[in-house]
């Protein structure tokens, strides 16, 4: 999928939410935008942020790809990183790794530069 495709994030952004059973103007609070606005993100009208994006993932307790699209990142990372180690530490950085890797990529595609 392409990184700017708003329509398609936004079509997974509403079925996360509704399946969280989270409220447009739940979501719209927790982002700090009026509901217009937030329907907007949802209807591919408005790109989201990187700071909503991670805030929205938080509140509807998904990773960010979830969201974005961006899950084959996973799948990267671990052959890049060998990070298939199974040590509590080893999880951790791989968790985060994974996180960043997520919002790197969605960033980039909104011509975001994260370096």
């Amino acid at each position: 999928m392409d990184m700017t495709d708003h329509k398609e994030l936004g079509r997974r952004l509403a079925e996360l939410r509704t399946a969280a059973r989270v409220s447009q103007a739940q979501a719209a609070q927790m982002i700090e935008v009026s509901q217009p606005t937030y329907s907007r993100i949802e209807t591919g009208d408005r790109p989201l942020k990187g700071a909503e994006l991670v805030m929205l993932a938080d509140l509807l307790q998904v990773r960010a790809s979830a969201i974005t699209g961006v899950a084959q990142l996973r799948q990267h990372a671990t052959s890049a990183a060998r990070t298939t180690g199974s040590s509590p530490q080893t999880g951790v950085m791989r968790d985060k790794l994974f996180a960043y890797l997520e919002l790197d990529a969605y960033l980039s595609g909104q011509g975001i530069a994260t370096a």
